[in-house]
């Protein structure tokens, strides 16, 4: 396929992308997975629109109609959510060219910023592909929140993911969760955000972690853990972070607490931990597959522990 062909495809999506009605996500990602020139030549077409949006914003004859634009999408990908205003974004002003070409006048499209929920059951995992070639994996019990907008926002308000995002110096990628924010210095990273504590592991390239008060640059190995003010940094085999998106579970000294946690998040199950054995810690790799059974009596051998069922899941206990 030529370079002029492919170049042709990618406007004729980004036009698609904005019209009323638009229902063919699916397509879309398939063209975009199918080849890395598609995605080349969509961000070439995407940034160019933003230029042009930028020329033709202060025009005083400017006409404004609102556009959806998809952030991210999935094979089942719905807004779990009504969409809310957020703050705002780009000019989408690829419909300009063609008028400009056609009537010789600017006509400029000014679009609302929404912003939209994804959340994912136990035991359910899920992949997001972002417009700017960001990928999300959202594991078990997991909600982040997303901006059709604007692909270099994302918000997780709960749960795991393992981010792999598009490096754009000029336009950094940033995740907030809560009142801390990571910014992306050309990365893949995991967060997991639980009621108690943050946790950042960064398995290539570099972050930097901001609290309002301290800002720390993690680079590959690197991890961090947020409770509080209580900020703990850290190491970890980069292969191993963001394993239980390769059906694995990788430990080195973790509490129990995080590994029953995880293994519920994983398995769409409730595992109830003794109290005397919360802050012992595991260090190993557990295997995800297989049956319940089989994957209840593998734990109890790793762990040495009894690993009773329950009406719901299981009962780890001495």
């Amino acid at each position: 396929m030529t370079d002029d062909l492919v170049h042709e495809q990618a406007i004729a999506w980004h036009l698609r992308l904005t019209e009323d009605g638009f229902d063919e996500w699916d397509g879309f990602v398939s063209w975009l997975e199918a080849d890395a020139a598609h995605n080349s030549a969509y961000e070439a077409v995407s940034d160019a629109d933003a230029g042009l949006g930028e020329l033709a914003a202060p025009a005083p004859s400017v006409a404004t109609h609102p556009v959806s634009w998809p952030a991210a999408w999935s094979a089942n990908d719905e807004p779990d959510s009504a969409p809310v205003q957020r703050r705002p974004g780009r000019l989408m002003a690829m419909a300009a060219t063609v008028a400009l070409v056609a009537i010789g006048s600017w006509v400029g499209f000014g679009a609302m910023n929404q912003t939209y929920e994804v959340r994912t059951a136990p035991g359910e995992t899920r992949t997001l592909a972002l417009a700017d070639g960001t990928r999300i994996a959202l594991n078990g019990s997991t909600e982040i929140m997303l901006d059709r907008q604007d692909p270099r926002f994302a918000e997780l308000k709960s749960g795991e993911a393992k981010f792999s995002v598009h490096h754009d110096a000029a336009d950094p990628f940033e995740l907030t969760v809560a009142d801390q924010k990571i910014v992306d210095v050309g990365t893949v990273f995991n967060v997991k955000k639980s009621p108690q504590s943050l946790k950042v592991e960064v398995a290539e390239g570099a972050v930097r972690y901001e609290d309002g008060q301290v800002r720390m640059r993690l680079d590959a190995g690197d991890t961090l853990q947020a409770s509080g003010a209580n900020v703990v940094e850290g190491t970890c085999p980069p292969e191993a972070i963001g394993s239980w998106t390769n059906g694995r579970l990788v430990y080195e000294g973790a509490p129990l607490v995080e590994v029953a946690g995880d293994l519920a998040r994983a398995r769409g199950i409730a595992v109830e931990l003794a109290p005397n054995l919360a802050q012992e810690t595991f260090s190993g790799v557990i295997q995800l597959d297989g049956d319940g059974d089989t994957l209840r009596q593998r734990v109890a051998q790793l762990l040495r522990l009894k690993v009773s069922k329950t009406s719901d899941g299981w009962s780890i206990s001495r």
